[in-house]
């Protein structure tokens, strides 16, 4: 791999994006509250089972019948809330990083490769990107012809990119790493080489990346029209631009 020699053998695994670290704490904490409910029907049950003569007894006791459903109903009230207080923060539309400018990526899905475009660094990277950590991420996707999806399981990532549609994407990056992308919408015979590979860095190391693709050959879009032909590609390429307007030239011939 072009980057491989900037990632050391014992960062390869374990790390997770903050988005994916608060979809498994509000995972947990929900499977927590429903086995809570669970829990306090069994003991009612169990109770009711052991007690058959006595029952009969509290059938039409106030005090039981307000527990039965009160506490009950408290649980739910309260998981209810703190699930849509959650759904808000986690939405991958909304940026929460008010303070710190994101690093924009403009990604374009073709058929069958991913195209990776940093606007401001002037770079163009084919199925092969590196990210820095504890810096947030803004991606632009669209596709250039048919529905794709890019999926980063790791870091809890999955978007769909259509034609003459512009979607984006915030997230942030807690470790780094390595990780994998998928086209995870079957769109033909060749879906299954629309694979990305991700390093996610140090700030420092980004940028030494940056600089290296940077001095690496230039493309001009006579290229660029020539390699984006249906096929996919065995290695991933790096290329650096003059000009920052490829992911609107896309857009504009929709």
């Amino acid at each position: 791999m072009f980057f491989k020699k900037y990632i050391h053998i014992k960062d390869k695994i374990h790390f997770l994006s903050l988005n994916r670290i608060l979809e498994n704490k509000l995972l947990l904490n929900t499977i927590y509250l429903i086995l809570i409910i669970n829990v306090f029907i069994f003991i009612i049950f169990n109770y009711i089972y052991k007690n058959k003569k006595r029952i009969v007894f509290l059938s039409d006791s106030i005090l039981i019948e307000n527990i039965i459903w009160i506490i009950p109903t408290l649980i739910i009230l309260f998981l209810s809330m703190y699930t849509i207080k959650s759904c808000y923060f986690l939405n991958p539309f909304k940026n929460n990083y008010l303070n710190i400018k994101p690093l924009i990526i403009e990604i374009i899905s073709f058929n069958w490769k991913w195209c990776f475009i940093f606007p401001k660094q002037k770079i163009l990277t084919f199925n092969e990107v590196c990210l820095p950590i504890y810096i947030p991420i803004k991606f632009y996707l669209i596709s250039n012809n048919i529905m794709n999806s890019l999926c980063i399981p790791k870091i809890g990532y999955q978007i769909y990119c259509m034609n003459n549609c512009i979607k984006y994407y915030y997230f942030i990056i807690l470790k780094h790493g390595v990780s994998h992308g998928i086209n995870s919408n079957y769109n033909g015979i060749e879906n299954n080489y629309m694979r990305i590979n991700f390093f996610f860095v140090l700030k420092k190391t980004f940028f030494n990346w940056i600089n290296i693709i940077k001095n690496s050959s230039k493309i001009n879009i006579f290229y660029f029209n020539k390699i984006i032909k249906k096929g996919f590609f065995f290695f991933s390429k790096f290329f650096s631009i003059s000009k920052n307007k490829i992911f609107f030239s896309i857009i504009k011939k929709k």
